[in-house]
């Protein structure tokens, strides 16, 4: 562990007083010798239910100054029911907390803290996504933080180093033949390959039997990833071609693409974002249920109130109005989005009812800071919505 972070967490714990119950650290700087430049940090901060989100900023943006080399991320700000109401919706968080979490300052927290059920068809299908995402790195040409994104996850999987100037297809082998090894012991994933196999595959990309779109990313989808094959694809030319320069090219099988759908991904499912373009439709044959899309719809605000938004905030070059503004305008389109999710959430008979928030936003005429906590307060209002509805479904 860096020898900064303790003064960090110290720094942190005497500047907020009461309002700041403990500080963790996650991520590979706790693990020996995978501390490396490319090095995921996490920092969690356990707060009073009312802290006061300004003066977390003003406590932590000078720090964020002088080690945003080593953090590169602010910290993910919650109160204790916040945080164990996230990580029911986000067990494979959960998980590495519990393993790996270490409590920098503050005091004794519950040993139940970071306990949550964990259903290991979410834990893996949130790998899966994971794994799709960072496919892209594939392409020589990617973005640098594409292949950060791949090298965090070799190392977070085989919890060794990285070896130095291995390429991203020997990366991308090893995350693909960890997944598959797992994925082969769940009776459902294994439908789902079985169902690849005696299907089609496109007469000149080996093993190829889906293309899907969704925003900017053609996902093509194959029966199978094994070595042979992911060798014997020209990545960089294949990514050329796409119909869109811009668009970026990720990779996946069936049985991680199901999975990933219905048990990460399920509102994107049932709102028909990945458009299919090409070969077997297997997602047409999925039918996700009313707790697998709530629980996506939850996850939602609960990562912007914990995660984006005080990245965002608390990163934030300066504390202007101007610069607020465009903020609160940005997270506030954001909230519009969740809105809009319920609305048609209501209109699928997936919710009973719609919800509206004891309190509307504050118009522009009110101060940027009033804006900024009544976003978090409407944020946990959500969170709790869905987190209602989810009960009373399971």
């Amino acid at each position: 562990m860096n020898a900064a972070f303790p003064t960090i967490a110290q720094t942190l714990m005497s500047d907020l007083g009461p309002e700041l119950k403990a500080v963790y650290l996650f991520g590979s700087q706790t693990r020996d010798g995978l501390a490396t430049a490319v090095s995921d940090t996490n920092l969690l901060l356990i707060t009073s239910p009312n802290a006061n989100v300004q003066a977390v900023r003003q406590s932590f943006y000078p720090l964020w100054q002088r080690h945003s080399g080593l953090l590169k991320r602010a910290p993910l700000v919650a109160s204790q029911n916040a945080l164990q109401r996230h990580l029911r919706f986000n067990p494979h968080l959960a998980l590495h907390l519990l393993q790996y979490g270490q409590q920098l300052a503050g005091s004794t927290q519950p040993a139940t803290l970071f306990r949550t059920r964990v259903n290991p068809y979410e834990v893996y299908a949130h790998l899966a996504h994971e794994l799709m995402e960072a496919s892209a790195a594939l392409n020589e040409q990617s973005a640098l933080e594409t292949k950060q994104h791949l090298h965090r996850l070799v190392r977070q999987v085989t919890n060794k180093p990285v070896p130095m100037g291995q390429t991203a297809v020997a990366q991308f082998n090893i995350m693909q033949q960890a997944l598959t090894a797992v994925l082969n012991q769940l009776p459902a994933a294994q439908t789902w390959h079985k169902a690849a196999q005696t299907g089609q595959t496109s007469p000149t990309i080996p093993g190829l039997q889906a293309i899907y779109n969704e925003n900017h990313k053609n996902i093509f989808v194959f029966n199978q990833l094994t070595p042979r094959q992911i060798a014997q694809i020209n990545w960089q030319a294949l990514a050329q071609h796409l119909p869109k320069s811009d668009d970026a090219l990720h990779i996946t099988t069936v049985a991680q693409f199901c999975l990933m759908a219905l048990y990460d991904k399920a509102l994107d499912l049932r709102f028909n974002k990945y458009q299919h373009k090409w070969g077997i439709n297997f997602l047409s044959k999925l039918t996700p249920s009313s707790p697998q899309i709530l629980r996506q719809a939850a996850r939602v605000p609960s990562q912007i109130l914990i995660a984006d938004l005080p990245h965002s905030y608390f990163t934030a070059p300066d504390a202007s109005d101007e610069t607020l503004h465009k903020l609160i305008h940005d997270y506030q389109n954001r909230m519009l989005n969740i809105q809009l999710e319920n609305e048609l959430l209501f209109r699928l008979g997936i919710i009973p009812a719609k919800f509206e928030p004891p309190e509307p936003l504050p118009d522009r005429t009110a101060s940027p800071a009033k804006r900024l906590d009544a976003i978090f307060q409407h944020l946990d209002w959500w969170a709790d919505f869905y987190q209602t509805a989810l009960q009373a479904q399971t």
